[in-house]
């Protein structure tokens, strides 16, 4: 299997339904960062999440996601040495789970890297395709405080539902609140902790419940599709719209050596749903569609063969020749041959002038030589 963003899923509605595999499901770990295997950039990523637990989003960009396996601390950065966005800003990095969630018990014990205005430490539940998600937010602003928010997409009305997305069809809601820490963020690793399920989301500091959302109370319910788990580092503080709500513009310095690095130390998942993500990935189901489509695959090529008469093109069996192909072919062969024959007929000529010459000249003398005799004979 090539290479693939399979962490977005497959949208059925817009792929072939024998390249739809399920999410990989959830699976509980506790994850210390002894082992830097475990992490690859999302570009490697083949889909099976088998392969690593983690992958690096933006790797591609900018290398600034890194498992130290000595230290056993996971680094995100976020510079601007090697990459600059349109509105000045530096890039961060953002670590993706390989597997999705649907309910469970998320935990992160981390040290934020929002030392300065305008970083944004970030350990949530994310759905890139929807959009929603559930989070845990330390700014600049103030290392002291940390927003806690939950996005749910609302459905809409949309006059054209077969021509676009769920996600054009509807709209999202944030519901933000700030609470405040006992310690300084960016100085001491504190453990967040979300606990989410068809009834709550609850978030807990250091095993202290700070708040709690209930479904019943909500007007549109809590979000319900799978879920990533993600750490990240971004730059906030040269984006108009957040500048202000993450404490300022981002500062670099004048050579663009200052950076801001976070460290998570341990990251645990509880999965709700403990069996699921113990099945073989993508399923015998799935496993089924692949090979059935591997043997109509095969089938069409061998029918294709035998339609063309075993005629090979550039990029399989070709199909049968029209009449003006034909007809290309036939004047392309005979100027090539024309040209062959002209070329080997002035062989020939050029050939016996070259054994020809000699004798002409010889010819030539004699005749001098005649004349001189017969003057000399008539003196």
């Amino acid at each position: 299997m090539e290479a693939c963003p399979i962490s977005l899923g497959c949208d059925p509605h817009h792929s072939h339904l024998d390249g739809c595999f399920a999410l990989p499901a959830c699976r509980s770990l506790k994850d210390q960062f002894k082992n830097a295997n475990l992490l690859i950039p999302k570009h490697a990523f083949t889909g099976d999440p088998n392969q690593a637990s983690w992958v690096s989003d933006f790797h591609h960009v900018a290398p600034y996601a890194k498992i130290d396996q000595h230290q056993h601390k996971l680094y995100l950065r976020a510079r601007r040495d090697m990459v600059k966005t349109h509105s000045g800003g530096g890039f961060g990095a953002t670590v993706s789970s390989t597997r999705w969630s649907k309910f469970g018990t998320f935990s992160a014990k981390l040290k934020s890297g929002s030392t300065g205005p305008g970083i944004v430490t970030a350990f949530l539940l994310s759905n890139p395709a929807m959009g929603e998600e559930i989070s845990f937010e330390l700014t600049g602003k103030d290392p002291k405080k940390v927003v806690t928010n939950y996005y749910r997409r609302i459905p809409g009305n949309n006059l054209d539902p077969l021509h676009s997305s769920a996600a054009t069809r509807s709209r999202l809601e944030s519901h933000e609140e700030t609470q405040a820490l006992k310690k300084d963020s960016t100085q001491h690793e504190i453990t967040y902790k979300l606990e989410w399920n068809e009834h709550h989301i609850k978030w807990f500091v250091d095993g202290k419940l700070i708040r709690t959302v209930l479904a019943k109370d909500t007007s549109d319910g809590l979000p319900t599709n799978p879920m990533q788990l993600q750490v990240t580092i971004w730059d906030a503080g040269h984006v108009r719209e957040t500048m202000a709500w993450a404490g300022g513009m981002t500062q670099y310095g004048e050579d663009n050596l200052i950076e801001y690095v976070a460290t998570v130390d341990a990251i645990e998942i509880s999965c709700k749903d403990t069996k699921e993500g113990q099945k073989p990935w993508p399923g015998p189901e799935a496993t089924r569609r692949l090979k059935k489509a591997q043997a109509d695959a095969a089938a069409s090529a061998k029918r294709s063969w035998k339609m063309n008469k075993g005629k090979h093109g550039a990029y399989g069996y070709e199909h049968e020749e029209g009449f003006f192909a034909r007809l290309k072919r036939f004047f392309e062969w005979s100027v090539l041959t024309l040209i062959k024959w002209s070329c080997l007929l002035l062989s020939l000529i050029f050939g016996a002038a070259y054994f020809i010459e000699p004798k002409s000249t010889s010819v030539r003398v004699s005749s001098s030589s005649s004349s001189k005799n017969l003057g000399s004979r008539t003196e």
